[in-house]
Protein backbone atom coordinates (compact mmCIF):
# COMPACT_ATOMS: atom_id res chain seq x y z
CA UNK A 1 0.00 0.00 0.00
CA UNK A 2 2.83 2.39 0.81
CA UNK A 3 4.36 1.79 -2.64
CA UNK A 4 1.08 2.86 -4.28
CA UNK A 5 0.93 5.98 -2.13
CA UNK A 6 4.62 6.62 -2.85
CA UNK A 7 3.94 6.37 -6.59
CA UNK A 8 1.14 8.94 -6.48
CA UNK A 9 3.08 11.35 -4.28
CA UNK A 10 6.12 11.12 -6.58
CA UNK A 11 3.96 11.58 -9.67
CA UNK A 12 3.93 15.24 -10.64
CA UNK A 13 2.66 16.98 -13.70
CA UNK A 14 4.97 19.35 -15.54
CA UNK A 15 4.40 23.02 -14.82
CA UNK A 16 3.82 23.76 -18.48
CA UNK A 17 1.31 21.00 -19.26
CA UNK A 18 -1.44 23.50 -20.09
CA UNK A 19 0.75 25.27 -22.63
CA UNK A 20 1.94 21.99 -24.16
CA UNK A 21 -1.61 20.69 -24.41
CA UNK A 22 -2.78 23.95 -25.94
CA UNK A 23 -0.01 23.81 -28.52
CA UNK A 24 -0.84 20.18 -29.32
CA UNK A 25 -4.51 21.06 -29.83
CA UNK A 26 -3.51 24.06 -31.98
CA UNK A 27 -1.20 21.84 -34.05
CA UNK A 28 -3.88 19.19 -34.64
CA UNK A 29 -6.51 21.82 -35.41
CA UNK A 30 -4.24 23.68 -37.83
CA UNK A 31 -3.31 20.41 -39.54
CA UNK A 32 -6.93 19.44 -40.05
CA UNK A 33 -7.86 22.95 -41.17
CA UNK A 34 -5.03 23.00 -43.71
CA UNK A 35 -6.01 19.58 -44.97
CA UNK A 36 -9.63 20.48 -45.53
CA UNK A 37 -8.99 24.04 -46.68
CA UNK A 38 -6.27 23.35 -49.24
CA UNK A 39 -7.12 19.85 -50.41
CA UNK A 40 -5.01 17.01 -51.66
CA UNK A 41 -2.95 18.54 -54.46
CA UNK A 42 -2.42 21.98 -52.92
CA UNK A 43 -0.81 20.44 -49.81
CA UNK A 44 1.96 18.98 -51.93
CA UNK A 45 2.43 22.33 -53.68
CA UNK A 46 2.72 23.99 -50.25
CA UNK A 47 5.27 21.36 -49.25
CA UNK A 48 7.39 22.06 -52.32
CA UNK A 49 7.03 25.80 -51.79
CA UNK A 50 8.22 25.39 -48.18
CA UNK A 51 11.40 23.71 -49.41
CA UNK A 52 11.89 26.52 -51.95
CA UNK A 53 11.29 29.22 -49.30
CA UNK A 54 13.72 27.49 -46.94
CA UNK A 55 16.36 27.44 -49.68
CA UNK A 56 15.83 31.13 -50.46
CA UNK A 57 16.01 32.19 -46.81
CA UNK A 58 19.12 30.04 -46.35
CA UNK A 59 21.07 31.80 -49.11
CA UNK A 60 20.01 35.39 -48.42
CA UNK A 61 22.61 37.50 -46.60
CA UNK A 62 22.25 37.62 -42.83
CA UNK A 63 22.39 41.41 -42.93
CA UNK A 64 18.93 41.42 -44.53
CA UNK A 65 17.53 39.88 -41.37
CA UNK A 66 19.40 42.06 -38.85
CA UNK A 67 16.38 44.33 -38.46
CA UNK A 68 14.55 42.04 -36.04
CA UNK A 69 14.89 38.64 -34.40
CA UNK A 70 11.61 37.73 -36.10
CA UNK A 71 12.76 38.79 -39.58
CA UNK A 72 13.91 35.35 -40.77
CA UNK A 73 10.76 33.57 -39.58
CA UNK A 74 8.55 36.32 -41.00
CA UNK A 75 10.46 36.24 -44.29
CA UNK A 76 9.98 32.48 -44.52
CA UNK A 77 6.24 32.68 -43.88
CA UNK A 78 5.76 35.60 -46.30
CA UNK A 79 7.77 33.85 -49.01
CA UNK A 80 5.80 30.64 -48.47
CA UNK A 81 2.50 32.50 -48.77
CA UNK A 82 3.63 34.37 -51.90
CA UNK A 83 4.93 31.22 -53.59
CA UNK A 84 1.73 29.37 -52.75
CA UNK A 85 -0.42 32.23 -54.02
CA UNK A 86 1.34 32.53 -57.37
CA UNK A 87 1.86 28.90 -58.26
CA UNK A 88 -0.90 27.41 -60.37
CA UNK A 89 -0.20 23.71 -60.72
CA UNK A 90 3.50 24.38 -61.08
CA UNK A 91 4.09 20.82 -59.96
CA UNK A 92 1.40 18.44 -61.10
CA UNK A 93 1.56 16.09 -58.12
CA UNK A 94 -1.45 15.04 -56.13
CA UNK A 95 -2.63 12.66 -53.47
CA UNK A 96 -4.69 10.06 -55.21
CA UNK A 97 -8.30 9.96 -54.07
CA UNK A 98 -8.87 6.47 -55.35
CA UNK A 99 -9.86 4.00 -52.68
CA UNK A 100 -11.08 4.26 -49.17
CA UNK A 101 -7.80 5.41 -47.65
CA UNK A 102 -7.96 8.94 -49.03
CA UNK A 103 -8.87 10.52 -45.66
CA UNK A 104 -5.84 9.15 -43.79
CA UNK A 105 -3.59 10.23 -46.68
CA UNK A 106 -4.96 13.75 -46.46
CA UNK A 107 -4.58 13.84 -42.66
CA UNK A 108 -1.01 12.53 -42.71
CA UNK A 109 0.01 14.98 -45.41
CA UNK A 110 -1.55 17.93 -43.59
CA UNK A 111 0.20 16.97 -40.33
CA UNK A 112 3.64 16.68 -41.92
CA UNK A 113 3.25 19.91 -43.92
CA UNK A 114 2.03 21.82 -40.85
CA UNK A 115 4.78 20.30 -38.70
CA UNK A 116 7.45 21.20 -41.22
CA UNK A 117 6.20 24.77 -41.55
CA UNK A 118 6.05 25.30 -37.77
CA UNK A 119 9.44 23.64 -37.31
CA UNK A 120 11.17 25.82 -39.89
CA UNK A 121 9.54 29.01 -38.60
CA UNK A 122 10.51 28.20 -34.99
CA UNK A 123 14.07 27.27 -35.98
CA UNK A 124 14.56 30.75 -37.47
CA UNK A 125 13.63 32.39 -34.18
CA UNK A 126 16.22 32.79 -31.42
CA UNK A 127 15.69 30.21 -28.68
CA UNK A 128 14.84 32.87 -26.08
CA UNK A 129 12.23 34.50 -28.30
CA UNK A 130 10.63 31.14 -29.14
CA UNK A 131 10.57 30.09 -25.49
CA UNK A 132 8.63 33.25 -24.74
CA UNK A 133 5.49 31.74 -26.24
CA UNK A 134 6.08 27.95 -26.24
CA UNK A 135 7.54 25.58 -23.69
CA UNK A 136 10.98 24.01 -23.85
CA UNK A 137 9.33 20.62 -24.50
CA UNK A 138 7.47 21.86 -27.56
CA UNK A 139 10.61 23.68 -28.70
CA UNK A 140 12.49 20.39 -28.48
CA UNK A 141 9.86 18.60 -30.57
CA UNK A 142 9.84 21.21 -33.32
CA UNK A 143 12.94 23.43 -33.31
CA UNK A 144 15.83 21.36 -32.00
CA UNK A 145 18.34 20.32 -34.67
CA UNK A 146 17.17 16.71 -34.62
CA UNK A 147 13.51 17.72 -34.77
CA UNK A 148 14.19 20.07 -37.67
CA UNK A 149 15.85 17.26 -39.61
CA UNK A 150 12.90 14.98 -38.83
CA UNK A 151 10.29 17.54 -39.93
CA UNK A 152 12.17 18.26 -43.15
CA UNK A 153 12.58 14.58 -44.04
CA UNK A 154 9.16 13.31 -42.85
CA UNK A 155 7.14 14.85 -45.73
CA UNK A 156 9.47 13.34 -48.31
CA UNK A 157 9.24 9.90 -46.73
CA UNK A 158 5.47 10.19 -46.41
CA UNK A 159 5.21 11.02 -50.12
CA UNK A 160 6.68 7.61 -50.90
CA UNK A 161 3.58 6.02 -49.40
CA UNK A 162 0.90 8.67 -49.81
CA UNK A 163 1.42 9.55 -53.45
CA UNK A 164 1.37 5.91 -54.52
CA UNK A 165 -1.47 5.47 -56.99
CA UNK A 166 -3.67 2.48 -56.52
CA UNK A 167 -3.84 0.13 -59.49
Amino acid sequence: MSSVIGFFTAFTLPKNIAGDTSFLLFFIGASLAFGFMFGRWKLINILINAYIALAFIGVLPASWFALSVYAKATGFIVLLVVLTAIDRRLFDLHISNAGTDFFWRLCVMSVVVTGMTISIALSFLPRGAALGFISATVYGYFASPGALIFWIIAPLVSLLFINHRLK
